[in-house]
């Protein structure tokens, strides 16, 4: 992936850390990695579709159309899935 000469931040604070990121349906990352001093996203300005997703959790998304040196901020807990999945059905 090469990163573009023009570039807008989005810093993460998204609980829990490990939960996967995409922009625009593209795996970038994990939120840890993103947030915190010094560490941020670098995106092309646009339009920008951000997913943050993690088994067990609700998968939080969010449209953003961000301009030149722009800094934004996603902060969110994920909200835990209430499907519970029982992987053996009872037997008897």
């Amino acid at each position: 992936m090469q990163i573009p000469t023009i570039t807008a931040e989005i810093k993460l604070s998204v609980v829990p850390g490990r939960a996967a990121v995409f922009v625009d349906g593209l795996f970038v990352g994990h939120v840890a990695e993103f947030g915190g001093v010094g560490r941020a996203l670098l995106v092309a300005p646009g339009k920008r579709k951000i997913t943050v997703s993690l088994p067990g959790y609700q998968t939080f998304e969010t449209e953003i159309n961000l301009v030149a040196n722009q800094k934004f901020q996603v902060k969110t807990d994920l909200i835990k899935s209430s499907i519970q999945t029982n992987p053996l059905p009872n037997q008897e």
